[in-house]
């Protein structure tokens, strides 16, 4: 649980201090191009934080070419939820088809 904490409190950082850079998935075609979402890892990450500790952050394409931030958040109660981020419109949605976790 601490480890989680600290694993969170650094990649929080990392994200506000301008780490987003780097923060762009492969669309598993080594000959495509990477497409910048509208929706930086910064505003996913403000989008989400509200919920809890985020504790991972992954920019991925669905099978359709649409692209949304998939988070995962630390509540306050020590539980693990998972909650998608529009890259084009920010709205944040919990996914409800995965079950809260202890880690």
């Amino acid at each position: 649980m601490k480890r989680n904490l600290i694993i969170a409190t650094v990649t929080t950082a990392a994200l506000l201090t301008g780490g987003t850079a780097a923060a762009f998935a492969a669309t598993g075609d080594d000959d495509a191009p990477v497409k910048a979402p509208k929706v930086t890892a910064e505003q996913a990450l403000k989008a989400a934080a509200s919920h809890g500790t985020v504790v991972s952050l992954d920019l991925d394409d669905d099978d359709n070419g649409k692209q949304a931030w998939d988070v995962e958040v630390l509540t306050k109660d020590g539980k693990t939820q998972d909650w998608t981020v529009d890259a084009v419109t920010a709205k944040a949605t919990q996914d409800k088809d995965t079950d809260d976790q202890d880690d």
